[in-house]
């Protein structure tokens, strides 16, 4: 990928508001935690390629309901997954149909984190 792609994306990401700079503090918690389950990891895999509901899921990876909610639960709460949308299931329940937040996360070390810096230094990167 060309330098000037990587740059075209990322100023992408931040002019839609889809870059998220967080200090190694606070916030950035709920996020380290989430990332540091398997589980959620392969949840949040899974759902970067379709968007599915708890059952589908719990099926497709072969995770039971609970441990799978659980960690739905956490994911959501740490912004990155989301309710996609809700559809009703024959029964008239309410089933919510999960997808990977399309989202630019860079965590950095320090109490400030300033996007305007954290943006200059990922344009700088030359691309892989």
């Amino acid at each position: 990928m060309p330098e000037q792609n990587t740059n075209t994306r990322v100023a992408s990401f931040e002019k839609q508001g889809k870059l998220l700079v967080l200090p190694l503090s606070g916030g950035s918690r709920k996020l380290a935690r989430a990332l540091s389950n398997e589980t959620s990891l392969k949840i949040l895999e899974t759902l970067g390629k379709k968007s599915m509901s708890a059952g589908d899921l719990s099926e497709a990876l072969g995770i039971r309901l609970n441990t799978l909610k659980y960690n739905l639960d956490t994911l959501e709460e740490s912004g990155l997954i989301s309710v996609q949308q809700v559809k009703w299931s024959r029964k008239g329940r309410k089933i919510k149909v999960y997808a990977a937040v399309d989202q630019l996360i860079v965590l950095v070390p320090g109490k400030k984190a300033d996007p305007s810096s954290v943006l200059r230094i990922l344009k700088s990167c030359p691309a892989s």
